[in-house]
């Protein structure tokens, strides 16, 4: 039975991820079919027809959201249009994460945007940690080469048993590809997909060197085109009892 139950699982991830992969031309999800508020609510604003959402930062708190649904692999994407001005020590991120239950062992794929004094250099840095493996984890830093407060653009996460896909864009940044020397440091349980803003004056713009300002507060965020082509799976004990 277990045997089967196993079988039924990997053909429904291959399903889902072939999906994914045949084209990025991707279904969204309403606000409401796929998303609920995190934390800081009165910064979180919806759009009327429930497309999209506007994370706020601002001197009394951050937000954020979080999927419905639990993912064993899978295609996650969203178009993000960054806060513009004074940016230092601002802090946006499209990631998935089991953190809120596995607290030594979590699993994490990050896109973190930093932000910057100079307006619209931003960079991203992208993470990847599997079963707490942040003392080691895999992270990468790039300046993106266009200006990500202008306009929104598309950023992308694949996650497969075997390997994971960073993209900008539909454009490619990063893959990590599953290897034996790996060991349990490839993320293989069920996580949560999160957007969030927060201030993070200690490390994010140069070392910490340069702290969120509030006088060009609130900083705002877009998301939109919100896709969840995942594989929905059962919540961990924890997180069933976190969202009842």
């Amino acid at each position: 039975m277990a045997m089967k139950a196993g079988f039924l699982a990997a053909a429904a991830a291959c399903v889902c991820l072939a999906a994914a992969a045949a084209a990025f031309d991707v279904p969204t999800v309403a606000f409401e079919e796929g998303f609920s508020p995190l934390f800081g609510d009165g910064n979180l604003v919806r759009a009327r027809d429930d497309r999209a959402a506007r994370l706020l930062l601002d001197r009394r708190s951050g937000s954020g959201f979080i999927s419905s649904d639990y993912y064993l692999h899978g295609f996650f994407s969203a178009s993000i249009k960054l806060p513009r001005d004074y940016t230092a020590g601002v802090v946006v991120a499209f990631y998935l994460s089991n953190g809120d239950v596995y607290e030594k062992t979590h699993d994490e794929l990050d896109f973190e945007f930093l932000g910057s004094r100079w307006g619209g250099q931003w960079r991203v840095q992208t993470n990847v940690y599997g079963n707490g493996s942040t003392s080691r984890g895999r992270e990468e830093r790039y300046l993106l080469p266009f200006d990500p407060t202008l306009e929104a653009h598309r950023y992308s996460i694949l996650w497969a048993p075997t390997h994971i896909i960073f993209y900008v864009d539909d454009t490619p940044i990063r893959e990590v590809v599953r290897h034996p020397g790996m060991g349990g440091d490839f993320p293989a349980k069920p996580m949560a997909v999160y957007a969030t803003i927060w201030d993070g004056s200690a490390w994010a713009t140069e070392g910490g060197k340069y702290k969120v300002n509030y006088k060009y507060a609130p900083f705002a965020s877009d998301f939109s085109d919100l896709s969840l082509l995942g594989c929905r799976a059962a919540p961990p004990p924890a997180a069933t009892s976190w969202g009842s």
